[in-house]
């Protein structure tokens, strides 16, 4: 029935889509040149890592090309609008190897990014059925979080994603299905985002990451079996500054890659954020809270997976918990000057735990409760060019070697 209902609201969007343009067209209404109704915007950090990390006392210092992304937009008349964006992801995409000493046992571990040479991260048709309200269709954002909504250079202090976020949640992500989004007031100020979109798939989670890698990146196809539901209201009391609260859902066991397990592995994500800018201080909060049915019984069937699905296959926790504040100031508002530059310093307390709740004969691996301190700077030469760095101390819940330091520099540009 979900399946049916799904294709049955696809198919009607897009006929509709389909009829408006066609009329457009007829009317001759839109006079603008293809240049003039494409817009392109391009954004990227190259990074330097330097590691200090008693877990791993031999982690090699990286410099990485993190990431690359292309957002070409289309303006097809007054209603209809395309949106994409590409992302080169570590200067390519493809297969990679990584060295997994903690979930692998110190083994070498083959992975498959993505099936194709680059990354589809967004395609979207919007359609501004009516001011303030548009339905969406294609691989859209899933509505949760933080970074999903700031995700450019420039949105965020630190050199990377905060790594609450990042470690618990699936990164830049975007699924297959429809949605809504508008305000309910002239003014804007309450938004709303209401998704139906493709589920997880619990073959892929794990201890460190929770339902991170659950996304079905892996494959050429996208299994269907099972569909999602998330949400957002966000009210907003400046042009920069929101409060709000988001939460998904699904049931992420039809979405296996084979029918190796019954039971039901209902995923249900809640948080409660905010973003505020106060001309020079800017501040956010978030606190996250997840959990995860029949967690155990996940656990056990994804212990008999095949190597070559390239997941971890560790236990996974029946429940996370996460939150983080972090703020800065602009210290070049204290002197006069005339270009756009800015030079924030900034600190931020982060607190995740993948393993905070677990169910049946799941041991509670303390390993997995983190907590961080990480300050740094963000200087911005003006609206494109900008170079960051920070230093990141991170503290295991185990006995003894349990503090990762990690330095990092950024390049970063949002053209």
């Amino acid at each position: 029935m979900p399946k049916t209902l799904f294709h049955i609201i696809t198919v009607s969007f897009i006929s509709a889509h389909l009829q408006i343009y066609a009329q457009t067209e007829e009317k001759g209404s839109d006079k603008k040149s293809l240049l003039e109704r494409t817009e392109l915007e391009i954004y990227g950090t190259l990074l330097y890592n330097n590691f200090n990390w008693d877990t791993d006392s031999a982690k090699r210092d990286q410099v990485d090309l993190n990431r690359v992304i292309f957002e070409p937009s289309f303006q097809i008349n007054e209603k209809l609008k395309l949106e994409m964006e590409i992302e080169f992801e570590h200067g390519g995409t493809g297969s990679s190897m990584e060295f997994d000493r903690f979930e692998e046992f110190g083994e070498f571990e083959q992975e498959i990014e993505h099936g194709g040479e680059i990354i589809m991260e967004e395609l979207a048709i919007e359609w501004e059925m009516k001011p303030r309200f548009v339905l969406i269709a294609g691989k859209i954002k899933v509505p949760v979080g933080l970074t999903n909504f700031y995700d450019k250079p420039t949105d965020y202090f630190t050199t990377t994603y905060n790594n609450m976020e990042a470690t618990i949640l699936p990164v830049g992500w975007y699924e297959i299905g429809v949605g809504a989004e508008g305000s309910f007031d002239k003014k804007e100020k309450f938004k709303y985002y209401l998704v139906f979109v493709n589920a997880l798939d619990n073959s892929a989670f794990s201890s460190a990451n929770w339902i991170q890698r659950g996304n079905q990146q892996r494959f050429e196809y996208v299994n269907a079996e099972s569909f999602a539901i998330a949400g957002r209201l966000d009210f907003a009391f400046s042009d920069r500054s929101v409060i709000g609260l988001s939460g998904y859902a699904c049931n992420s066991t039809p979405n296996r890659p084979k029918p190796d397990l019954d039971a039901a592995g209902w995923v249900s994500v809640f948080d409660a954020h905010t973003h505020v800018e106060l001309k020079d201080l800017t501040f956010r909060v978030m606190v996250l809270y997840g959990r995860l049915q029949n967690a155990d019984l996940i656990s056990d069937a994804n212990k008999n997976l095949s190597n070559n699905l390239n997941v971890k296959r560790t236990p996974v926790g029946s429940g996370t918990f996460g939150y983080f504040a972090e703020a800065g100031y602009d210290i070049l508002s204290f002197f006069p000057q005339q270009d756009k530059s800015s030079l924030q310093i900034f600190a931020g307390y982060y607190y995740y735990d993948t393993m905070y709740e677990t169910t049946g004969e799941i041991f509670n691996n303390p390993r997995w409760q983190r907590n961080e301190i990480r300050f740094g700077a963000n200087y911005q030469w003006d609206e494109t060019i900008g170079l960051k760095a920070d230093f990141t101390n991170r503290e295991i819940n185990i006995p003894s070697a349990n503090i990762e330091n990690t330095t990092t520099i950024a390049l970063t540009f949002n053209l």
